[in-house]
């Protein structure tokens, strides 16, 4: 549009473009990043808008796949300037809205990645609004199944709802079986938000008359994680286990090694709710042999959770072996209401004989049975920290890139320019340090006291500072503790903690907490000097708000060499039940 390219500088820009794209599918996007920006110079040199608009929505995915968002910000907003000219709009061909519907979709995807559900709307709205303007069917299928799901992620479920109807249309219309499986397969979710069952079950029978002629690996993957999403939500943990089988046996698969990981790591979560705990153990063993070479810095953590549950299923292993001695017959010992019903029956059989005994069995189980939910089925904390996790994003992403500017315009001055640039660049690594601190401990399969000795652990390991921590009473219910509550009490002793080591000059570190009733404490002791620095006093104010906020109470007293911080909380919150 707008001035006639060259045929030669049009071939180029085609080149390098699908090497950029091909470059950012093989995840080097480094490289991706170097052949956009050639071709986005051809471009400018040949004055191709359209091209322009382009190559700068796709830079922005690539740096947002990176974790490069306000560079990505950056790409997106000057292919913004052009699209929303008054000669774009008046002279855009049909290569011309489709750049600008790609560009305001790839717009949604960002801002629903961030949670800004608004902002993601209203840009999915104005993808649509290029995309219904394009002649090409193919294209409209393609993208109305896009922001149809945008809209869904978005808690749209109506309009949803009427984009996925229409790009299904256009898809059977132009007999494009993938992608009307996928529009389909979003219709079943969000059917399913509506609460309409009849029209989940009409788009599922949609979705089967489609399978068998579906090519896409991953438009099969994708059905099938909608379904098991569904069960999931619904906690139909007995109906959710054959689909996951069912992912893990489409052709292919073996290429996706998240998904399958994903798979096993749901199957064993399903398994023990379900109360099979030898099935649970066996698919949780194969998703953190995944993990261990997925994530191989995660591998010491992944260890710390196999060694949990495997704990956790010896207990149940044991407590079996000593019911099967009891009853004088074999049996495997389950959880939930299903081993309440198989004891309470066993008792009926025996009770002439073993009534004491059986009753002794029964409190203990319900002792090892607490112990193990606690491990087997608590979820991660949802939502406890996603303000703490998108300040750490913008100090990362933003302050972090803003500050590596400045040091680079610095760095190209006069004067004492190599001395400032090494400060802020100190400075720019002590910002991408405390973006990482402030990311949410690891609250899966844990409460209060196992993260703090966690933590503990990793602190002592870590300094030359001897750390010790005892939590008492021995048998006390940790899961009591409210998430926000346990948050705040870790915050705290995390704080404290780091305080000892790094102005004190300690080098032993006594943590105690105690559990008595509705009431808990809390206190850090330490053989180093009492604290005068500055940030010292920062952190306590830090600490003095946190105990605030859970209706607790920080208190320090140095005393023969030894300094204690104790935190009092008179009477612990009510911990909500979950949903």
């Amino acid at each position: 549009m707008m001035a006639v390219v060259p045929m030669a500088a049009a071939d180029k820009l085609s080149e390098l473009r699908q090497k950029a794209d091909a470059l950012h599918a093989g995840g080097k996007n480094d490289s991706a990043l170097i052949v956009a920006r050639e071709a986005l110079d051809v471009a400018q040199k040949s004055r191709n808008t359209t091209a322009i608009v382009g190559i700068n929505s796709s830079m922005g995915v690539y740096l947002r796949t990176m974790g490069k968002t306000d560079e990505a910000l950056r790409h997106y907003n000057e292919a913004m300037k052009l699209c929303t000219t008054a000669e774009f709009k008046a002279k855009a061909d049909e290569d011309a809205r489709q750049e600008a519907a790609a560009l305001y979709l790839n717009l949604a995807t960002l801002h629903i990645d961030m949670q800004h559900k608004k902002e993601a709307m209203y840009y999915a709205g104005l993808s649509v609004d290029w995309t219904q303007k394009c002649a090409d069917k193919a294209f409209k299928a393609q993208m109305l199944s896009q922001n149809g799901l945008m809209f869904l992620m978005a808690g749209d479920n109506n309009k949803a709802a009427d984009m996925l109807t229409r790009s299904y249309g256009y898809a059977m219309e132009l007999g494009q079986t993938d992608a009307a499986m996928s529009a389909a397969a979003y219709m079943v979710a969000t059917a399913d938000r509506l609460g309409d069952r009849r029209g989940a079950d009409m788009w599922r029978g949609r979705c089967r008359t489609l399978e068998p002629k579906v090519e896409s690996t991953m438009t099969l993957v994708a059905y099938y994680q909608i379904l098991c999403s569904i069960e999931l939500n619904h906690e139909n943990w007995r109906g959710a286990l054959p689909l996951f089988k069912k992912i893990l046996t489409i052709k292919g698969i073996e290429q996706m090694p998240f998904v399958v990981y994903d798979c096993y790591n749901n199957m064993h979560e399903a398994y023990a709710r379900l109360g099979q705990w030898e099935q649970a153990y066996g698919a949780m063993t194969k998703a953190v042999a995944l993990k261990d070479s997925l994530f191989e810095s995660q591998k010491a953590e992944s260890m710390r959770e196999l060694t949990v549950k495997y704990q956790a299923k010896e207990k149940e292993l044991e407590l079996a072996q000593k019911k099967a001695e009891l009853a004088e017959t074999r049996m495997y010992v389950s959880t939930g209401l299903l081993v309440v019903a198989v004891l309470a029956a066993m008792a009926v059989v025996y009770i002439m004989r073993q009534r004491r005994r059986a009753r002794m069995q029964a409190e203990e189980f319900r002792r090892l049975q607490a112990d193990t939910d606690r491990r087997l089925m608590q979820k991660y904390v949802d939502g406890l920290e996603n303000e703490r996790e998108r300040l750490a994003r913008e100090l990362h992403d933003g302050v972090c890139n803003s500050l590596y500017t400045v040091q680079l315009k610095i760095a190209a001055g006069n004067g004492d320019a190599a001395g400032q640039a090494a400060m802020l660049d100190d400075c720019r690594e002590q910002v991408r340090r405390i973006s990482h601190e402030m990311m949410p401990p690891e609250f899966s399969y844990a409460d209060i006291s196992m993260v703090l000795d966690d933590y503990l652990c990793q602190a002592a390991g870590a300094g030359q500072c001897e750390i010790t921590y005892e939590a008492v009473p021995e048998d006390a219910d940790w899961s009591r503790v409210a998430d926000a509550t346990a948050l705040e009490i870790y915050r705290i002793a995390q704080e404290a903690v780091a305080n000892a080591m790094k102005h004190s000059g300690a080098t032993r570190i006594d943590v105690g907490m105690r559990l008595e009733g509705n009431s808990l404490s809390l206190t850090i002791s330490d053989n180093g000097q009492p604290q005068q620095h500055a940030s010292a006093g920062i952190g306590r104010r830090t600490m003095r708000q946190r105990a605030a906020a859970i209706n607790g109470q920080i208190t320090t007293e140095s005393e023969g060499g030894t300094t204690t911080v104790r935190l009092t909380i008179s009477s612990l919150p009510e911990k909500k039940t979950r949903p």
